[in-house]
Formats: C-alpha cells, structure tokens, sequence
C-alpha cells in the first residue's frame, strides 16, 4: 500500500467522527417556535364543545449554531499519517487538529390537523379540554462543511518529492472526504410527523382565563439513524406539562404567558438521551377592527445536557420574537390566524424564520 493509499484510510476513519446533524434533537426541541400565543389570547371565556383546525407551517433554517452563537463548528484531533513499510514510524508526518465549519440551510412545510374539545360540564370552576395533533410535512435540508487542510509536519530525512506527494494525496482527501460527510446529510423526506394528545383544565372569566395541562408527544414520526433529514425527532418520548395565563385589563387589550416543560425519555435507536427543558412564551395584542393583532416572544432553553451525544453536551437555547393577526371570515364562520417568528439568537439551535396560517372553526 502506497503513502497516499494509507493516508486515505488513515484520514477516512479519523474524520468520520465529523457528523453534521446527530445533536439531540437535530438542535431542536418539541415546541412550535411559530408561537402557540396568537388571536386566541382574546378568545370568549364560554368555549365549549368541539374545535377543528389546520395549520399551516412554513420553516426556513439558515443555520446551526454551536456553544458559542456562531456557526457550529467540529475540531478533530491531529494526529499521524502512516508511511508504507519498511519506512520507521519515527519518519511518519504528523498533522495538528483540523477544526471544519459547518453550513447548513433548510426548509419545512408542515400541516397539522387538530381536534379539541372543551367540556359543557365545569369542574373545579373550569372546563375539562381534550386535543389531538397531528402533523404532516415535507422536509429540505443541504449541508455543507469547510476544513482547512493542516500542514504536515516532516521529519527532514524524508525526501521533498515523497512530501509534496503525500501532502497533495492528504490535501484531496481531507477536503473530498469532509464534502461527502455533508452532502450526505442533504436530502428531502416526507411523511407523518410525531402526534401530539393533550389533556388539560380552563378557567375564564371576564378578565382572566388560566390554562393549565400536559401533552404526550409520541414517536410516530419517520425516523432514521443514518444520514439525511427525518421528520419525526426521534425514537423517543416527550411529556410537556405547561401552565398559560391571559389577563385582559380592557376588553381590547390582552396580556399572556405561558411556561412549558420537557421531559425526555432516551432514544431506544441510539440510546442518545436529551435534556430536559423548558420555555417561556409571552404575548401582548389589542384589537382592532379588523380583529386582534400583536405582538410574542418565546425563549426555549435546555437545563439538563445531553446524555451520550457525541456533541457533549449540547445545551439548547433559542429567542425568537414576531408578530401575529387573527381575524373571523365571516361567510364560513371561521377563524384565520396569521403568526411569523424569526431567532433573535441562539446556541446549539437552528436559527431561522417560522411562519404559521392557522384556520379553525367551531362546531
């Protein structure tokens, strides 16, 4: 086996621990960054019976950022490239660490079909709620990574032609073996995503209405360990109990916030187990003439690391803010509500825009 034919399998198994998308979660959590505080915030305080909606959902992804903000990056161990026999292994070149950058952009449009029901009879001073959540999507993703090639570091008795050789020979691998590694990240998938069911109490009176519960999200969401995009977030369960708050001091003017916990179980596909977190969603609106219009925040943080991730541990953290509008169309006595989103910053995350058309009617 010749120099350049070691370095090739040498490099090959060193920077195959380059992955691009194998965090928790793929840097991302359970939880519609669209906003779940819309229109809604101004909703009658005597809902009852049965809801029907679709949602419509549009995600564009620009990057991922690492522990720093910045664009994720992942720095590789130096180490030695081997000479063909008999050469001693006092001549074999050694190389620094190779640090590569990672680029990644996508998109998700995603529709979500959702039944709730609130009930006629009160309980505690409240209604019992039922919901259902089931989304569709179609998913887009294309990565790309950068690594600059390290020097070799040369004994001087080996001669210049057999480094020129083998630094040529290491050059081309390092750069076509990290471009393959991304690319094979890219792709596109289709499919149903992970159900949502929900079981909670609301209180409303004229001024405040209090909504306290918890969802189960189940994994019956496509997913795979190998590489490319997947729809569902893993073999993996997630229980996010959440309490939300509204307080109308006029009836044109509504206050809300909202607290939301996850609680993970482990991947049983790759034993990967991610953090527990936990967000805050606040919203402040004022209706207008033609319907509720306003303005939301959501921050979603990890406070447990990762277990098992061969990221470390990967602690999420994103800000997003934007507006919202919700209106009646009146001829199909439906209500549309319109919301958009863009990251303000984060850290282990996708940083992009979420945008969100939601349709509901009761019956």
């Amino acid at each position: 086996m010749n120099a350049i034919a070691r370095l090739t399998l040498s490099f090959a198994c060193t920077i195959a621990a380059l992955p691009v998308a194998q965090a928790g979660e793929d840097f991302q959590v359970r939880y519609n960054l669209a906003g779940s505080l819309g229109g809604e915030i101004f909703a009658p305080p005597d809902l009852q019976g049965l809801t029907g909606g679709i949602a419509l959902t549009r995600v564009d992804i620009h990057k991922i950022t690492g522990n720093d903000g910045k664009r994720l990056t992942q720095t590789l161990p130096g180490g030695t490239v081997a000479l063909p026999a008999p050469t001693p292994a006092a001549l074999y070149p050694s190389y620094g660490p190779i640090t590569g950058v990672i680029d990644a952009r996508g998109s998700l449009v995603q529709w979500n079909l959702g039944l709730a029901w609130l009930s006629a009879a009160r309980y505690g001073g409240g209604r019992l709620a039922l919901a259902l959540n089931l989304p569709y999507g179609i998913k887009k993703q294309a990565f790309s990574a950068q690594a600059t090639t390290p020097a070799l570091n040369w004994n001087p008795a080996v001669p210049a032609a057999t480094r020129a050789a083998v630094q040529a020979g290491f050059d081309a691998q390092v750069q076509s073996t990290v471009a393959a590694l991304a690319a094979a990240e890219g792709g596109s998938v289709s499919d149903i995503g992970d159900m949502e069911l929900h079981a909670g109490w609301r209180h409303a009176s004229d001024r405040v209405r209090v909504l306290a519960g918890a969802s189960l999200v189940l994994p019956t969401g496509r997913y795979n360990q190998a590489s490319g995009p997947d729809i569902g977030f893993g073999n993996f369960y997630t229980l996010r109990p959440a309490a939300q708050l509204v307080y109308l001091p006029r009836h044109e003017i509504a206050l809300a916030g909202r607290v939301t916990v996850g609680l993970n179980t482990r991947n049983r596909d790759n034993d990967l187990r991610s953090g527990n977190w936990a967000s805050v969603e606040a919203a402040a609106g004022t209706m207008t003439r033609l319907g509720p219009i306003g303005v939301h925040v959501i921050h979603a943080q990890q406070f447990q690391d990762d277990r098992n991730n061969r990221w470390g541990p990967s602690r999420y953290r994103s800000t997003n803010a934007g507006l919202f509008w919700t209106t009646r169309v009146p001829v199909l006595d439906m209500v549309l509500t319109l919301q958009h989103m863009a990251t303000v910053q984060s850290r282990n995350a996708k940083n992009g825009t979420y945008s969100q058309l939601r349709v509901s009617k009761s019956f």
